[in-house]
């Protein structure tokens, strides 16, 4: 029984793909980065999707967006209400906040001083001195309901004006449920943030990004999470009254929204993303070419972008008319080994601590072990054992000179793949 359990635990543990949930790349640059929902791993590219460098630092924390407001200073949103934060491009982060609020679901900052954090639940945090303090600010009840908002994106136009949307999809805390029907919410603050002014509450759609170009035109984009239809709104008298605008039929349920200049780009499930040439007038599809809920998008330029999504990071150079599929170095999907062809290949303990001990059957032909991390660095390759007459060999492996994180196990030259955590 044990080992059928370990078993179902192994085969769940290595079909698991990272969760991209956010997704930065610096103004005027080529510098990129993403965020992982259920790892915890940043991963940064010098060249906007090209080639990439793992920045992970060890935390217990997931993350949730990252922004940079130059090719320097960026902040990550994590759960547990953590705010990192970087000085010189990602090579260290520091902790500038903790406990917010359930977690920091987007990070925005008008200048290098004074950003604004959606905190989920009816709570947003405010700093003006670049993150060293954060001032947490909890929306009244009512008009805003606090089983019924999730705030999911912030945007300023300058240190006073401001405004928030909320919606809700299949809670993390609840993963059973399947819809809520419309929890939409926009709201605006002439003070920086400490009050807020509802300016509608929808019944239909949830909102999850929106983007105000100055103090009256603005866009917001979100969906119905029963059809799964998406929609984008928008505004020319600053969020008072929002008008539907028409887009492409096979768009479905939009995540994020991204302006530069006139161009506009709306991501969401199923592969969308829909692009606008003249300020949001009129959007057509594009490729992505994956069929995966899209999280995030930023452009740095009217041509480059990276998007962050379910088991893809995609990453463009021309606007979006072609989109590439990035490699960070793992193909997730090649980690896979069906059930049926080696069975008995197993690891355990996992997680580990000091050592794990590989089980392989005589059906592999294995002459080495590797080990990889997040990157495909190779970090550590020792002989493997062979078994043979149908019986199976054991090799104890010692992880000491291995940082904690989470790694691949590969025997032999055939796809026989596993993932293992490592930790302290």
């Amino acid at each position: 029984m044990k080992r059928l359990v370990f078993l179902l635990f192994l085969l769940c543990t290595i079909a698991l793909a990272h969760t991209f949930h956010g997704a930065a790349i610096a103004p005027n640059t080529l510098k990129g980065w993403i965020v992982t929902s259920d790892t915890g791993f940043i991963f940064y590219t010098p060249d906007c999707g090209l080639t990439w460098i793992n920045q992970s630092f060890f935390t217990s924390r997931y993350f949730y967006d990252i922004f940079f407001f130059d090719e320097q200073k960026g902040w990550i949103g994590t759960n547990q209400g953590f705010i990192y934060y970087t000085q010189n491009g990602g090579t260290n982060w520091v902790s500038q906040a903790m406990g917010l609020s359930y977690f920091i679901y987007k990070i925005f900052f008008i200048d290098d001083s004074c950003g604004w954090a959606a905190c989920y639940r009816p709570i947003i945090a405010q700093t003006i001195n670049g993150g060293n303090l954060w001032q947490q600010i909890i929306l009244p009840c009512p008009p805003f309901v606090y089983d019924s908002i999730d705030i999911r994106s912030i945007s300023f136009v300058d240190r006073q004006k401001g405004w928030i949307c909320a919606g809700q999809y299949i809670r993390d805390d609840f993963p059973y449920d399947t819809c809520f029907g419309g929890q939409g919410y926009i709201a605006k603050s002439s003070d920086g943030g400490l009050n807020w002014q509802l300016l509608l509450r929808d019944t239909i759609y949830d909102f999850f990004d929106i983007k105000m170009l100055d103090t009256l035109n603005g866009f917001v984009v979100g969906g119905n999470d029963r059809p799964m239809s998406a929609v984008v709104m928008r505004t020319f008298d600053g969020g008072n009254t929002w008008q539907n605008v028409t887009i492409p039929a096979q768009a479905k349920y939009l995540r994020s929204l991204k302006f530069v200049g006139n161009h506009a780009w709306a991501v969401g499930h199923n592969g969308t993303i829909i692009h606008s040439s003249n300020g949001g007038n009129t959007w057509s599809m594009q490729t992505s070419n994956v069929n995966a809920t899209l999280y995030d998008v930023d452009f740095s330029d009217t041509l480059h972008g990276l998007v962050a999504g379910d088991s893809y990071v995609l990453y463009t150079h021309d606007g979006g008319n072609t989109w590439h599929i990035a490699n960070l170095g793992i193909e997730e999907e090649s980690w896979i080994t069906p059930p049926s062809v080696h069975s008995s290949f197993s690891i355990y303990p996992n997680p580990a601590r000091s050592f794990f001990v590989v089980r392989i059957p005589s059906s592999i032909n294995s002459q080495m072990l590797k080990i990889f991390d997040v990157s495909g660095k190779l970090v550590k390759e020792i002989d493997s054992p062979s078994a043979h007459n149908g019986q199976v060999a054991d090799k104890r492996v010692s992880l000491k000179g291995i940082k904690p994180g989470v790694y691949f196990v590969q025997v032999g030259n055939a796809l026989v793949k596993a993932k293992l955590v490592v930790t302290r």
